[in-house]
């Protein structure tokens, strides 16, 4: 288990949680509003920013967890199929992006040009969060066998001589 963030000084999880209610409370008034519409494009796009809300109430409640509790690495295993599903997402994201942007070349629509313009935009954010992921997040995280020989040895006094 690694040790919880050292960031607890500069961000208050308790106002994160606060935080992630108000998103959660934001998801459910917004996902009410669609259900209770006809006008499909209208119902999806409130259902869509009421999941954006509860994505966010997720995001506050995992960094109020990683500043306030420790953390378990990551292994090596976790790794290599985090990466790969990475890696193929990104791949997809890439190919969604060039496609959308093919459309948003041809469609004259003001209404579908705005929605294309924001699924356009969701995706670059994912692709570019992915692209983090895969080269810093996960990879700092993961508990390597020589990361936990340099914990046991690294610093032992007995390392490298009779009975250590």
């Amino acid at each position: 288990m690694r040790e919880a963030s050292g960031l607890s000084r500069e961000i208050d999880a308790g106002r994160l949680l606060e935080y992630s209610r108000i998103e959660e409370d934001y998801a459910r008034r917004l996902s009410n509003l669609g259900e209770s519409l006809k006008h499909p494009v209208l119902r999806a796009l409130f259902k869509s920013i009421a999941r954006d809300s509860e994505k966010h109430a997720m995001i506050y409640r995992a960094l109020a967890d990683l500043l306030t509790s420790p953390q378990p690495f990551i292994t090596e295993d976790e790794l290599e199929r985090v990466k790969a599903e990475v890696s193929h997402h990104i791949e997809t994201e890439k190919e969604m992006l060039r496609t959308v942007e093919e459309m948003l070349k041809t469609v004259e629509d003001p209404r579908v040009k705005l929605l294309l313009a924001a699924i356009r935009d969701d995706e670059a954010e994912h692709h570019a969060l992915l692209v983090s992921i895969r080269e810093k997040i996960a990879s700092a995280e993961t508990l390597t066998e020589q990361k936990l020989w340099d914990m046991i040895w690294k610093d032992s006094p007995w390392h490298g001589t009779p009975g250590g």
